[in-house]
């Protein structure tokens, strides 16, 4: 055993002793090929290694090489090379190495996030490219925070003796550039007010005092993208952006987005090849059920549909216990029409060695790596490629998702997901103004991504004569595995109902909720919520024994249930789909005077052809005591305002006296709408609007002065501006059917606020 220690020991020296011998001989071999002066500060070794692969044959046609590496280099600021008596002359002059960075005058950026940017693109030289490179990222990165007009110059001071350099940056930010208007122009089929919805450019309005209307040329690039995958969801595929800019003497501009939208394409077959035969016939027959949906009577050609398509077909081929396949995706286009075919096809497994993450300089790992689905050493196929760029980018805190493979041999690959982070902040402030909430200012503050965790924080003032409220909400992921969301709330609102039911509340809720998808339009919501209720009785004489009997602070828990279903497109103008609301509210009974099951129904439904919008809005409503007693005021349905336009807010129903309003324990109310656009001008469009409303709210357990079981109708008609500073609605509404003891408001007017 120790003989063969010994052995082993001989053999590594030698093994040692060769490699040494080989290195030097190589070494030598390339110094005897070169000859280098001029480098008084750079090895000449160093300098060889630059050069890359050296011919064996020696040729003069060999030094344009060395010069294009050694620039290629910037170390040198002039690099010249002879080719005599077969060896290399090369005569190189050193650039000055960056001793220290210095920068004055900058305020927006950081010292240490221009030191930051000079390590990211290796600036160590004092170089023309170099330099020049930090000032175009610089000025990028200026732009990014509306900053169009920064001006950087800077000296050196250059030490000879060590051929190092101070370098001095003079940055001149000058101001943020702003955006005055955003003007439209070519579209029919989708509105300009739709269009500014989609865009992140914002102007200032009347409703958002503090929009960031900052001028980012990038920002205008991404705007243009959205505008686009917008009208192609719609079937424009041809649909053609430009955008120019007109700069004001102000340091504002005008915007012009010119759309030229194309014709519209139509989905006339949709088909799948499955040559492998790797599909049994049931599932065959469950693909194209779900492919052929006779339900589905829009035939518009979306790219968005085709996706979900391909993405449903993908999850029930993998429910089947089928891995390793990929779906090609073909089109054919006939004219208008388009035929798709998805093609199965079997593939050998991969599997992942490595899943790398670049480009989250503030997202923390974990935050996207619990939508990926897959860890290291688990297979992987191009559709889930798809799935997980699709997953990152809902989570709207990226620009841009880019995920790529990095192919090791036939079996394994490393992943690579580069994103690229966006602004996750936003503060809006706003006011509304109208006849029936008076005057409100409205605060809030949103971070969608907190301290990079993933974690959103909303905090939203909302204040107006009758009604102050502040909310807190913070939520984020349940859990890794699930797209299931938790948030936690803080909500206190000050209600006056002095002039309706004499009366004001104070209310102080904390809670805790679950929120998930079902399905790309169907939402589930529960929460659980601890709640004070502090009641302050204004008149004894008016007010509701309910309310009179409850005066003071009461505690109790509330239990909710909602399913929220929604079709309605994005957008400020609702002009087509359907939307469904289903809300069940539990209260605990903490004594004998609460605890209830509140039950409410919310259906919308719009359909719009050229300028004309129809609109039908439906509500279904109960209520019930669990101790078989009076419900509070507060917690029964009301009816008047803008579900019965013509009626003042709690003005239709049953109540004691003018100041004492009561509600009732059922209501159905319904909405029929009609507008028509009766301007050309689509960036601010202007809506007549002529509307029917009918309405029904009874039952109390203690009658009121004033009750009955009938019916209350309305008619009348409106005007609806949507203009730059925000929507304008003046509405008349007249009575068909209504009680002497209701009140009436026939004019509404409002600022911000209009449905």
């Amino acid at each position: 055993m120790k003989k063969s220690k010994k052995s082993y020991k001989i053999l590594k020296t030698i093994i040692f002793s060769l490699i040494i011998i080989f290195y030097t001989k190589f070494s030598y071999s390339n110094e005897n090929l070169f000859d280098i002066k001029g480098n008084k500060f750079t090895d000449t070794d160093a300098i060889i290694s630059l050069l890359g692969e050296i011919p064996k044959n020696l040729k003069e046609e060999y030094s344009n090489e060395i010069i294009k590496a050694l620039n290629d280099s910037n170390l040198f600021s002039d690099v010249t090379v002879n080719f005599q008596n077969n060896k290399y002359i090369i005569i190189v002059s050193e650039y000055p190495n960056i001793d220290n960075f210095y920068f004055e005058n900058n305020k927006r950026l950081k010292d240490e996030d221009l030191l930051l940017l000079t390590s990211e693109i290796d600036f160590t030289n004092f170089n023309n490219k170099s330099i020049n490179l930090f000032i175009h990222e610089t000025k990028k990165i200026y732009e990014t925070f509306g900053y169009n007009d920064v001006i950087i110059e800077y000296r050196e001071k250059i030490y000879q003796e060590t051929n190092t350099v101070d370098l001095y940056f003079d940055i001149i930010e000058g101001k943020i550039t702003k955006i005055n208007k955003i003007i439209i122009d070519g579209n029919t089929f989708i509105t300009s007010q739709d269009i500014r919805e989609i865009i992140q450019s914002k102007t200032r309005s009347f409703r958002n005092l503090f929009a960031n209307n900052n001028y980012k040329p990038g920002q205008i690039v991404r705007d243009e993208f959205l505008i686009a995958n917008y009208y192609k969801n719609l079937g424009l595929l041809d649909v053609k952006i430009s955008t120019k800019i007109e700069y004001l003497e102000t340091n504002k501009v005008n915007i012009y987005f010119n759309i030229s939208e194309g014709s519209k394409y139509f989905l006339s077959s949709v088909k799948i090849s499955d040559e492998n035969n790797i599909l049994s016939e049931s599932l065959k027959e469950n693909i194209n059920i779900i492919i052929n949906n006779p339900k589905d009577d829009d035939k518009t050609f979306s790219i968005q549909k085709i996706q979900e398509l391909n993405n449903n077909i993908s999850s029930m081929i993998m429910n089947e216990g089928i891995d390793f396949f990929e779906i090609n995706t073909i089109d054919t286009v006939t004219d208008n029409n388009i035929d798709i075919l998805f093609k199965i096809n079997q593939i050998n497994p991969r599997y992942t060695r490595q899943i790398n993450i670049e480009g989250n300089n503030r997202t923390f790992d974990y935050v996207i790596r619990r939508e990926l689905e897959i860890v290291e050493g688990d297979a992987i196929y191009d559709n889930q490629l798809q799935n997980i760029r699709n997953k990152l980018i809902s989570l709207n805190l990226f620009e841009s998702v880019n995920i790529r493979e990095e192919i090791i041999d036939d079996s394994t690959s490393n992943l690579i997901i580069e994103v690229n982070e966006k602004q996750t902040g936003t503060f809006n402030a706003g006011v509304s103004l109208g006849t029936i909430d008076g005057f409100s200012i409205i605060t809030g503050l949103r971070e969608r991504n907190f301290y990079g965790t993933g974690r959103s924080l909303e905090v939203l003032l909302n204040t107006s004569e009758d009604k102050n409220q502040f909310k807190l909400i913070t939520s984020d992921r349940l859990s890794y595995e699930n797209d299931a969301n938790i948030n936690y709330s803080l909500n206190y609102k000050q209600d006056d109902f002095s002039k309706t039911s004499s009366y004001k509340l104070d209310t102080l809720s904390t809670g805790i909720g679950i929120g998930y998808k079902l399905n790309k339009n169907l939402i589930h919501n529960i929460d659980l919520s601890y709640v004070l209720k502090d009641y302050n009785v204004t008149d004894t004489s008016t007010v509701s024994n309910s309310i009179l009997n409850s005066s003071g602070t009461n505690m109790s828990y509330i239990f909710e249930n909602a399913l929220i279903y929604s079709t309605l497109n994005s957008g400020f103008i609702a002009k087509k789909g359907n939307y469904l609301n289903y809300n069940n509210v539990i209260e605990t009974p903490t004594g004998s005077k609460n605890g209830f099951i509140k039950n409410t129904i919310t259906l919308k439904k719009y359909y719009n052809r050229n300028k004309n919008i129809f609109g039908l809005q439906t509500k279904f409503g109960n209520i019930f005591s669990l101790n078989n007693d009076d419900i509070l005021t507060d917690d029964k349905f009301a009816l008047g305002g803008r579900w019965l336009r013509g009626f003042d807010s709690y003005g239709a129903g049953p109540r004691n006296s003018r100041t004492s309003y009561i509600g009732g324990n059922n209501i159905v109310s319904a909405k029929l709408d009609y507008s028509y656009e009766i301007s050309n001008q689509s960036n601010f469009p202007i809506f007549l609007n002529i509307f029917n409303d009918y309405g029904l709210i009874w039952e109390n357990n203690t009658k009121p002065t004033h009750s009955d079981n009938n019916l209350r109708s309305s008619a009348g008609f409106g005007i609806k501006y949507y203009s730059p500073i925000g929507p304008i609605g003046f509405t008349w509404g007249f009575p068909l059917m209504d009680e002497e003891y209701d009140i009436k408001r026939m004019f509404l007017f409002s600022i911000g606020n209009i449905d």
